[in-house]
């Protein structure tokens, strides 16, 4: 089902304004665009919210890791119907973490939900691809 440019626009609009907010620390701007039922997965094994206050305290602890971070986007896929819609993205987290900086590319897929106001985040899901599978291959090597 085609997107309408509205809401094309809308959620691209979302997107950037988290990209801004990570990129001031803003954890309040962060969580403004999730929906109070938000979930998460992060890329670390304990990087799972339920809640925006868990999201609140992962974001915290993100934030206070790096001494700068940057988020951008890339070949973004939006799909919708209705008030739901759907996001497919590459990542790029650009961070100076104990004054090294480095670059961790990623995944992101996200839903959000249409309140009649905003688009808002409901569930999002950050994933590394695995360092150890081989382009063409089914499975990393052991």
């Amino acid at each position: 089902m085609p997107v309408s440019e509205q809401t094309q626009n809308q959620i691209m609009a979302v997107l950037r304004r988290m990209a801004e907010a990570t990129a001031k620390k803003d954890v309040d701007g962060v969580v403004a665009l999730t929906d109070p039922g938000f979930r998460a997965f992060g890329t670390g094994p304990d990087e799972k919210a339920i809640g925006r206050e868990a999201y609140r305290r992962h974001l915290e602890r993100d934030f206070s890791q790096a001494e700068a971070i940057s988020l951008e986007f890339s070949d973004i896929h939006i799909g919708a119907e209705g008030t739901v819609a759907w996001v497919m993205a590459d990542m790029a987290y650009h961070i100076v973490a104990d004054g090294a900086p480095q670059t961790l590319n990623g995944r992101l897929t996200a839903v959000l939900r249409g309140t009649g106001h905003a688009w808002v985040f409901v569930q999002m899901h950050y994933s590394l691809p695995a360092s150890d599978q081989e382009a063409g291959q089914s499975y990393p090597t052991a």
